[in-house]
């Protein structure tokens, strides 16, 4: 027992040696620490405070990335920055504690030209909102709400760069002040009622930056603390005296704002404009750099050749902006600090970006929905397919958020997150368009051929929209040219999924088309001579429906209808009884991933009819069946696209039929034929479409891409189903040139097909 005892004395008393050892040796590092920290302190205190004044200039502000490269290479510290317009992005992701490298990646790798573009691409948006744009392809952004006429107030609204400064931030939550960033940080921008300078030090910083970066009337005010706020360029394009309020000693300012054109190269009413709207920040900026004193450094970087809008050039502008800091080396490395100190002072910046509440994974814990349209927030919810409790990061977010803007609807959809405690709240504010809730929209078209009659529309589209909670519209047409029509419908979701849908319509029709001798197999149709080729058939005709319907998936949309319509089928040149009555059930089936409808470069197509007909017309009293079915898909590789084209219809109806017509002839469809050119009861065709995008024409908001290509073609109509053989079908095809624009495809094209058939297109505004 004595001997235990002995071996657990020595014991304790090992341990307690130890313990005194590791308590020593402890308190000894903590005051070595603290004295180093101590002496780093007082250098800190005894250096002058450098504050670094970055201009506005678009894509030319890249330059102002480069010298901060060369500041950090330099171990020259950056104690406040202020920024205007491009030079508040680069300068709040600098201060939030982004690297050199990430910033230069972001510019980079981020398409920076849609900041400039809100339209939903074709992609995302629901089949109905497709097939509206594909037909109306004029997108005025005119609203009429029965007594007057709005417009937006901006070009762009600003969903585009919301988004790319919230990934950008990574959607930093609400800083309750600037000061609080690693380097102490101001925005500035205009207050557009009145004309005057606010400086920004709390807040959303990607929204921040929104407002000192929105160029009036190209993009809208953003709203921040009960102002109107748009580029602070207007008012102070080298914030300057922000730094001097701030405490700046010594500033280092960084002035890529646009130089005025001498008297001989204002040459155009575009340079007229521009000479105006960059007076206004070369003239505040001069003021500005009135302010430096002889210790201040002010750079110019050399940016010839770079304008506000070529984001193409920023890594080229990164590096004209480091070869200007090289060129003023000598007053700059004298701001240098030591390794030690240097470090220091790192250390400090990545304890602060410590305390920031930086996002990795977005954990809900509330969902917070602001809305003015009478649309629920349940449905708003659903579309966003967000509940608490949910775990995503800020790219899987942004795409909730896509979703719901892709409904095409709203003005702006934006959030901001609070933290707390680890948990997030999400406040999403959802705006609807101001200048709704009816829109106006346009069609324009003209199709010429060699062997057919010319085909001219204008239209006009009036789309109501927020008529009940669910998101319900009426749409309306009017339609003058060679195919005429009138026509209404209302639609509406019938659950807050928006998954189901009910629509009903009138329309009124008349149009021609040709029947051709070659496809007609009727004794009571003769031929007026032999040098006649074709009947006109004029149609005037109204159809009433109603359907159900589900949507699956965004792309996809299946449908059940029943319709009537009645109507006059004239045969110029003819005795046949015109008057006709048809109605029965219908099965529609639409599936559209399509990119773009007239020059996909991915997705697929699919439109799928079945009809249940019964018609009076030439005498008929059974139930015919009318089944159609068109697929296209498109795959690209580089910048080549290739698309596979198949097509099919049966009708077991009378051989003239005003309602189902099964034909084939015209552009991509037995090219060289005139159009429907070759009818009867049966077709199939397939094709296959290459073509190659040879220019972009991208100006940033718009883009014009030239394509060349061709096609090859096999296919026939045939009037008897035991007919139906390859042997029989037709060799055709076609080369074409065409250029993608606002108001939809321009192109010129020349089809043959086999048999000594040749045909010449043009078309314009005509998708196909």
């Amino acid at each position: 027992m004595v001997q235990i005892k002995r071996i657990f004395g020595s014991l304790f008393n090992m341990l307690n040696g130890l313990l005194l050892a590791f308590i020593s040796l402890h308190l000894h590092t903590a005051i070595a620490a603290e004295t180093a920290s101590d002496s780093g302190n007082n250098n800190e205190q005894q250096r002058p405070k450098i504050g670094l004044a970055l201009s506005g200039g678009g894509a030319k502000g890249a330059a102002h990335l480069g010298v901060i490269k060369y500041l950090e290479k330099n171990n020259i510290p950056v104690d406040y920055i202020a920024g205007t317009s491009m030079g508040s992005f680069i300068g709040g992701m600098y201060a939030m504690g982004r690297s050199t490298e990430q910033i230069e990646t972001i510019l980079s790798e981020y398409d920076w030209s849609q900041g400039y573009n809100d339209d939903v691409p074709r992609d995302a948006l629901s089949v109905r909102e497709k097939q509206r744009q594909d037909s109306f392809q004029l997108q005025t952004n005119i609203g009429f709400d029965g007594t007057s006429v709005e417009y937006p107030s901006g070009f762009v609204q600003g969903q585009g760069m919301a988004k790319l400064l919230r990934l950008s931030t990574n959607s930093l939550p609400y800083v309750r002040h600037f000061d609080l960033l690693p380097i102490p940080y101001r925005a500035v921008a205009t207050n557009i009622e009145t004309m005057s300078e606010v400086v920004l030090e709390r807040g959303d910083l990607s929204k921040v930056m929104q407002a000192s970066m929105s160029i009036p009337g190209a993009l809208t005010p953003v709203f921040i603390e009960g102002q109107y706020l748009v580029d602070g360029g207007m008012v102070n394009n080298l914030p300057i005296s922000v730094l001097q309020d701030m405490g700046a000693d010594i500033i280092i300012a960084v002035d890529i704002g646009s130089q005025l054109y001498r008297e001989e190269e204002i040459t155009s009413a575009f340079l007229i404009f521009d000479q105006l709207s960059s007076s206004m920040t070369r003239t505040s900026a001069n003021e500005q750099i009135l302010k430096l004193s002889e210790q201040d450094i002010l750079l110019s970087p050399e940016i010839d050749g770079i304008g506000t809008a070529d984001f193409d050039l920023m890594l080229d502008a990164v590096d004209r902006g480091e070869k200007s800091a090289q060129s003023a080396s000598t007053k700059l490395k004298a701001l240098s600090l030591s390794d030690d100190d240097y470090a220091l002072y790192q250390q400090q910046k990545l304890y602060k970006k410590q305390q920031l509440a930086q996002i990795d994974v977005i954990q809900i814990n509330d969902i917070d929905i602001t809305t003015d349209t009478r649309l629920s927030p349940k449905v708003i919810e659903n579309k966003l397919n967000l509940k608490r409790g949910d775990k995503i990061t800020v790219a899987e977010l942004e795409t909730q958020i896509d979703v719901l803007y892709a409904l095409n609807l709203f003005q702006k959809v934006d959030y901001s997150i609070t933290e707390k405690e680890g948990v997030h709240d999400l406040h999403i504010n959802v705006v609807e368009k101001s200048w709704g809730p009816g829109y106006v929209d346009f069609k324009f078209n003209i199709q010429e051929s060699t062997t057919s009659d010319d085909r001219q529309q204008i239209g006009l589209q009036y789309i109501l929209t927020d008529l009940n909670r669910l998101g319900a519209e009426w749409r309306s047409e009017l339609v003058y040219g060679t195919d005429s029509n009138i026509s209404t419908e209302f639609y509406s979701p019938i659950d807050y999924n928006q998954n189901f849908f009910f629509k009903a319509g009138i329309r009124l029709e008349d149009y021609e088309s040709k029947l051709y001798l070659s496809s007609i197999n009727d004794p009571e149709l003769k031929p007026v001579n032999s040098n006649f080729e074709y009947f006109v058939v004029t149609t005037e005709q109204i159809n009433v429906y109603a359907e159900l319907g589900v949507i699956p998936f965004d792309w996809a949309q299946i449908a059940i209808g029943s319709y009537y319509q009645t109507g006059n089928a004239d045969i110029e040149g003819s005795s046949i009884n015109t008057k006709f009555d048809s109605q029965g059930w219908y099965l529609q089936t639409r599936l559209d991933s399509f990119d773009n409808i007239s020059f996909p470069t991915k997705g697929f197509k699919l439109d799928a009819d079945i009809y249940i007909d019964t018609s009076d017309y030439f005498d008929s009293s059974e139930n015919n069946v009318f089944f159609s079915l068109d697929w296209r898909n498109a795959m690209s590789f580089n910048r080549s696209t290739f698309e596979f084209k198949a097509s099919m219809a049966s009708y077991d109806g009378p051989p003239i039929s005003p309602t189902f017509e099964v034909g084939l002839g015209g552009f991509q469809n037995l090219s060289g034929y005139g159009i429907n050119e070759i009818t009867g009861n049966y077709k199939a065709l397939v094709a296959l479409i290459y073509r190659h995008r040879l220019l972009d024409n991208n100006f940033g908001a718009f883009s014009f891409p030239l394509y060349l290509g061709a096609s090859i073609e096999r296919g026939n109509v045939w009037n008897d189903k035991d007919d139906i053989s390859f042997d029989s079908t037709i060799s055709a095809g076609s080369v074409f040139i065409a250029l993608d624009t606002g108001i939809g495809p321009v192109m010129l094209s020349y089809g043959y097909a086999e048999g000594g058939h040749a045909s010449g297109y043009l078309f314009i505004g005509n998708n196909f």
